[in-house]
Parts: structure tokens; C-alpha cells; sequence
């Protein structure tokens, strides 16, 4: 078992260099906005007295050295706090927040990175990664070569979400939408649903590919035959649902669904008299037409929950221990019955 380093103040550091704390928390940050300019003299000298005193500028290092901050940084590769975006991004926010207020650390929300073509860069200049002790990552689709780094240069982070951007190891924590969405469609197979449509968005991230392939699979093993519908095809709905004889219409979200049901209902179909509807996403708080839409039950808050305490073993453990740890989850959600999926006869389906 190796020996930890022995505890490395900042004023020791700053007794060795021969400079004040204030100069060895900018180097030891990497700090360019203050208003204190450092010679690469002093910075030389700086990191010379932090090997000395056996202290690597690193996150591993600094907390073998016991000099953790206990801040966690929270970042989100897509606005988080717009008005469309509270519904997915709030429920995980508030699961965070709770979770560090538990365990006593702060949390630093990254804003400073711009989006740019509908993402934010982990590693723009101006993202002060290197303040905190480790980071959760949240967005629908992540950029592959940040998350390798990130696992390179093994600084503790936990994506929320299964990950599938690159072959590293990276730590997520996720929902099975696979078994969810083969649990919702045993339910309306039982129900005598025999035909359907599946309206997605076509995006390609891993829990999209996820909702898709059960939703395949479904079909190809005869429980039920769906024939998929890019929401771009949002009018042709009703002419579709009547050419194939589909009974149902699942779509990838409750947004989506809600747009099903507004399409459905401007060609004068019932919903679900006419026809049953159906999300493949989290449902609570969502109804149409004054009925509580048919989907998921999604655990978001244990999600947050279970990925802070994923990131706090990450960051209290060496990384040679990382590989005992179970960093990649998948969490169960259930099936929340609604409204809007009903029985269909025999007679229906003629």
C-alpha cells in the first residue's frame, strides 16, 4: 500500500518560494484574470518550492496533499436554466444541490464558457475548471475528446447520463431506457396494441439509440410492428396512424407527445379514444387535454443523487483504487401509467 504524502500548506509553499499565500493560490490555480501579475520568474520559483515540499499542481496531488477545496463544479454542455430546459435540467439540479448541501461542499455552476452551436466547451480558457475538486457533467450529447481527456488525465468527474461518445472509461450514472421502454410496450401489447408509429427526434446520443433499439426490437420480435416517423412528419400523423392500422403512438419524449397529441386532435382524432399516445421519457406534471400523459417515472433526483456520491469517492479515493469502484450505473425507471393508453378491442385492429 503506498504512503500518502504528508499534509502541504499553501504558506509553506509560500515560505519556501519566498513569496506571499495570495502569489501561490494564483499559480497553483492557474489564475490569469486577478489583478496580481506574477514574473515567470516567480512562477518558476513557485512551482520549484511545490516539488519541493513534495506538491504537484494536479487535482490527484492536491488532494493526497489534503489542499481540497470542497467545491464541486456542475457543468452543462446546453443551457441549463432556460425555460424549455428546466424541465430536464431542474429536477437534477436541485438532486445536486441537496446531495453536496448533505455531504457540506459548495457548488460551482460553469457559465462562463459561451454556447456555441448549441454546446459549450469543458476546456474554453475561461471555464475554471482547475478551481474545483471534481465536476458533473450534464447535456443530452458530449463532446468524445473532452471526456477522454478527462479520464486521462484522471481528474474525478461523473456524467450524468450513459455515455457512449468514446471507448474511454468514462463515470456516468443513468437510466435504463432500454428495460423502460420493453416494460411500456409489454403493458400496451397486453392492452391488444398490435400497431404503431414511434416518433422520435433523430437525435443521435446514447439514449436516443437507446429508446430506438427497444422500440426495433419490439418490432422485430413480433410484439408489436412500429413503423418510425422523424418528427419533421408531424402532420402526416393521422394518414400514417390510419394507412398502417397503428393504434398507438409512442414518441420519444413529453414535449414530443404533447405535439403528437396537437396534431391527432387538429384532424379531429380523439385522444385516446381514436387512438392511444404514449412518452418514452419522464411524464409526471405533464398532461394534455386535462389527461396525465402515459410514460416514465424517471428517478432524476436519485440520479443527481447517487452521481455527487459517485464523484465524492472518485475524489476521496486514489486514482489506482478508481478501478474497484462501480463507475458506470444505470438506475431503473418505471412505467407511470397516465391516461392516454386505453384497451383496444379485437374489432379495432380490423
Amino acid at each position: 500500500m503506498s504512503t500518502k504524502p504528508r499534509r502541504v500548506t499553501q504558506r509553506e509553499i509560500a515560505e519556501i518560494a519566498g513569496v506571499s499565500q495570495t502569489t501561490v493560490s494564483v499559480v497553483l490555480n492557474d489564475r490569469d484574470d486577478t489583478n496580481v501579475r506574477i514574473s515567470e520568474e516567480t512562477r518558476a520559483r513557485v512551482k520549484a518550492a511545490l516539488e519541493q515540499a513534495t506538491y504537484v499542481a494536479d487535482p490527484a496531488a492536491r488532494r493526497l496533499a489534503g489542499l481540497d477545496n470542497q467545491i464541486i463544479g456542475v457543468f452543462t454542455y446546453e443551457e441549463a436554466l432556460s425555460p424549455e430546459s428546466m424541465d430536464f435540467y431542474g429536477p437534477l439540479l436541485n438532486g445536486i444541490e441537496r446531495a453536496a448541501e448533505t455531504i457540506g461542499w459548495d457548488l460551482l455552476l460553469f457559465t462562463s464558457s459561451p454556447v456555441e452551436n448549441g454546446t459549450r466547451s469543458l476546456f474554453h480558457r475561461k471555464t475554471r475548471l482547475r478551481l474545483t475538486d471534481g465536476c458533473i457533467l450534464l447535456g443530452q450529447q458530449m463532446v468524445g475528446s473532452e471526456l477522454e481527456r478527462m479520464v486521462a488525465e484522471q481528474f474525478p468527474f461523473v456524467a450524468v447520463g450513459r455515455r457512449d461518445e468514446t471507448a474511454a472509461a468514462v463515470p456516468y450514472v443513468g437510466v435504463d431506457y432500454v428495460s423502460a421502454t420493453h416494460a411500456l410496450l409489454d403493458e400496451a401489447a397486453a392492452r391488444g396494441h398490435r400497431q404503431a408509429l414511434y416518433v422520435h427526434r433523430g437525435r443521435d446520443t446514447a439514449t436516443a439509440r437507446d429508446r430506438r433499439g427497444a422500440v426495433e426490437a419490439a418490432s422485430a420480435s413480433g410484439r408489436m410492428a412500429f413503423l418510425l416517423v422523424g418528427e419533421e412528419r408531424m402532420a402526416e400523423l393521422p394518414r400514417l396512424a390510419q394507412a398502417t392500422g397503428a393504434t398507438l403512438i409512442v414518441a420519444e419524449d413529453a414535449f414530443l407527445t404533447e405535439d403528437v397529441i396537437l396534431a391527432l386532435s387538429a384532424a379531429g382524432l380523439d385522444v385516446p379514444g381514436a387512438i392511444s399516445v404514449a412518452a418514452l421519457g419522464e411524464v409526471r406534471g405533464h398532461r394534455a387535454q386535462g389527461r396525465a400523459l402515459t410514460g416514465f417515472r424517471v428517478p432524476r433526483k436519485q440520479v443527481a443523487a447517487e452521481a455527487l456520491e459517485l464523484l465524492r469517492q472518485l475524489i476521496i479515493n486514489d486514482p489506482e483504487e478508481w478501478a474497484a469502484l462501480d463507475t458506470q450505473r444505470l438506475l431503473t425507471a418505471g412505467v407511470e401509467t397516465g391516461e392516454t393508453v386505453v384497451d383496444r378491442r379485437p374489432e379495432d385492429h380490423s
